[in-house]
C-alpha cells in the first residue's frame, strides 16, 4: 500500500516545514528584540524642556528628526501632515516582522494539525493491513500527536511575541503623539 508510504512522508513533511517556521519566527523574534532595546526614547528632560519654551535640540533619540523638522514648520495643520507622514514612515519600521509573527501564531496549530491527522491515518492503514503490531501503530500515533504540541509550540511563543511588539509599537507612535501635541502647544 503506497499511499500509507506517501502520507507518513507528508507527515514527516509537516514537521519539517514546522521547524523552518519555527526558526523563521525565532529569527524575527530576536531581530525586533534588538531593534526595541536599541530604540532609544526621549527621557522627562526633553518634554520639560518642550514646556518650558525651549526647543530640545541636540537629542539623539527616536523623535529628534521629527521635532527638527517640526520646528521648520509654521503652523499646527502643517505639523499635523507632517506628523502623519512621520508615524507613517515609522510604522513600517516599528512593525517590520509582526504580520508575520501574526500569521504563524494563527496558523502553526492548524498545520500541526494537520500533520496530526496524516499521522493518525497511517496508524489507521497499518491498523487495517493487519501487519503493525500494537507498538508499531501505538509510535504512529505519538508520532501524530507531536505533531500537533510541535505546532503549539511555534504557535505560542509567535503569538506572545506579536502581542508584546505590537504593544511596544503602539507606545513609540502613542509617545511621538504626545511630543507632537506638546511642540504644538507650547510652540512660541
Amino acid at each position: 500500500m503506497l499511499w500509507i508510504t506517501v502520507i507518513e512522508w507528508l507527515a514527516r513533511l509537516v514537521l519539517v516545514v514546522l521547524i523552518v517556521l519555527s526558526i523563521w519566527s525565532v529569527t524575527i523574534i530576536i531581530e525586533r528584540k534588538r531593534f526595541f532595546a536599541s530604540l532609544v526614547l526621549p527621557d522627562a528632560s526633553v518634554k520639560q524642556k518642550m514646556r518650558s519654551g525651549t526647543a530640545p535640540t541636540g537629542q539623539a533619540h527616536f523623535y529628534s528628526e521629527m521635532l527638527s523638522e517640526f520646528s521648520r514648520l509654521k503652523n499646527a495643520e502643517q505639523i499635523d501632515k507632517a506628523f502623519d507622514a512621520y508615524t507613517f514612515e515609522k510604522r513600517k519600521e516599528l512593525e517590520k516582522g509582526l504580520p508575520v509573527l501574526g500569521t504563524l501564531g494563527s496558523t502553526t496549530p492548524f498545520v500541526g494539525l494537520l500533520g496530526t491527522i496524516l499521522g493518525i491515518i497511517v496508524s489507521f492503514g497499518e491498523l487495517s493491513r493487519g501487519t503493525g503490531s500494537t507498538n508499531t501503530v501505538m509510535f504512529s500515533l505519538a508520532e501524530a500527536l507531536i505533531l500537533t504540541a510541535v505546532g503549539l509550540l511555534v504557535a505560542i511563543p509567535a503569538v506572545v511575541a506579536y502581542n508584546y511588539f505590537n504593544r511596544k509599537a503602539k507606545l513609540v507612535l502613542g509617545e511621538a503623539a504626545s511630543l507632537k501635541d506638546l511642540f504644538i502647544a507650547y510652540r512660541g
